[in-house]
């Protein structure tokens, strides 16, 4: 059963990828784009790629296969995608599509996950 907030139904959503949200990629100085504010709230549909996190407690989409927001040298893009359970585990070295709403500011959720983004209702495409 969806969530109370889910939608019965798929709502239209904008197509995004990483670089859409975040300024910086691959670099130091990584940084939430503006967009992520006026997007908040907004269903899109995100490519990426879906990685389990280090704790194995949830999932996160990143703008690189095999990239880590853990344990790269450099500072990580990635989304939180809180609730995700797929059916059958994503490749993490295949770009995967979503559709959820995001979501941008500090939220901790009932798991105790501190985020700032995040994809709620997270679904593969």
């Amino acid at each position: 059963m969806p969530p109370d907030d889910a939608p019965s139904s798929p709502p239209v959503a904008t197509t995004l990828n990483l670089e859409h949200l975040f300024d910086g990629l691959g670099t130091g100085d990584l940084r939430f784009a503006a967009s992520c504010t006026e997007r908040s709230g907004a269903w899109v549909t995100l490519d990426g790629y879906v990685a389990r996190t280090h704790d194995d407690r949830g999932w996160v989409l990143v703008d690189q296969p095999g990239a880590c927001p853990d344990c790269s040298p450099v500072p990580v893009a990635a989304v939180q995608l809180p609730g995700f359970a797929p059916a059958v585990t994503p490749d993490p070295a295949v770009s995967s599509t979503l559709h959820g709403r995001l979501s941008f500011g500090f939220r901790i959720g009932a798991d105790g996950t501190a985020s700032f983004l995040r994809l709620d209702h997270a679904t593969l495409a």
